[in-house]
């Protein structure tokens, strides 16, 4: 089936905002409100909540804030909006919808892209520290909201629910895949327009838009997202009953210079960290 860029135009232009995680939004009231709190302690919880994140890095890259270069990480943002926007943005994410909710137009039941999100955001941010790259924080950003795009997209394709999945059954091919045989486009490139509507960095950008298919590329970053979310997916992390069909794209592991012993080790650590995480900010329902 084609590109249908009709398709996509629309649902770019129906968002408006994603769904926020009001555990932290109540955290982060009561660290703000407190005169001890530093820059530090604020940071450490938005950084697990992808909506928020989102909403910080478009407001800061936005035409209005006149910067000469992009910001690309919670902590620069927090730095330079400073707690006043950061509890202006807090109070807004507190009325939107939650993103504990199933995703039902992917098999996901409540808070499993919550789940998945922040797991192939401490994936991400391992892998670079790891590796020694740089910007490990743009990084956790980029895994925070590489899956994005499935909220936009998941009333259309909860409609198209049966074919996708008969197209995952017959074929053998990941979810991602049978989006672009049965719609004409995935839910990356649907999260990457979005993401360029609301300024976010182009290294960002590129990390949602390539997270499935990272060869064409062939840049550090984006093959750190998607061998973090491959294994997210491999363990079970957040994802749908496609999970086992997810393999890491030869090419990265040789990029990347990771053997089968690294990947065994950095998956521990991964939900050593993740299940850390999971406790305390864990949604309803989860």
């Amino acid at each position: 089936m084609s590109t249908a860029p009709a398709d996509v135009d629309r649902l770019v232009g129906s968002v408006a905002s994603l769904p926020r995680l009001p555990a932290a939004t109540l955290r982060l009231l009561t660290v703000i409100n407190d005169p001890r709190s530093t820059v530090r302690d604020i940071v450490e919880i938005i950084k697990y909540d992808q909506a928020v994140t989102a909403e910080l890095l478009r407001l800061v890259n936005s035409a209005s804030m006149g910067l000469v270069r992009k910001i690309h990480s919670v902590d620069e943002a927090v730095c330079y909006l400073g707690t006043t926007k950061v509890m202006q943005i807090l109070f807004a994410a507190h009325t939107t919808a939650l993103l504990g909710p199933a995703q039902a137009g992917y098999g996901l039941r409540p808070g499993a892209l919550w789940s998945h999100s922040v797991g192939v955001a401490i994936g991400a941010q391992q892998l670079a520290r790891r590796l020694r790259v740089d910007d490990a924080g743009m990084l956790f950003t980029a895994g925070l909201l590489h899956d994005m795009g499935k909220v936009v997209f998941n009333e259309s394709v909860e409609s198209n629910y049966a074919a996708i999945a008969e197209r995952v059954t017959l074929d053998k091919c990941s979810f991602s895949e049978a989006e672009q045989r049965v719609l004409g486009f995935t839910h990356a490139e649907l999260g990457a327009r979005v993401a360029e509507r609301w300024r976010l960095p182009d290294s960002i950008v590129e990390c949602i838009r390539h997270h499935h298919d990272p060869d064409p590329v062939a840049s550090v970053n984006v093959d750190i997202v998607h061998l973090a979310d491959s294994l997210c997916l491999m363990m079970g992390i957040g994802g749908a009953d496609d999970g086992l069909l997810y393999r890491a794209q030869s090419g990265t592991l040789a990029r990347l210079g990771l053997c089968d012993g690294d990947i065994a080790q950095l998956s521990a650590e991964l939900v050593c960290e993740f299940k850390s995480v999971q406790g305390l900010f864990r949604p309803s329902g989860v």
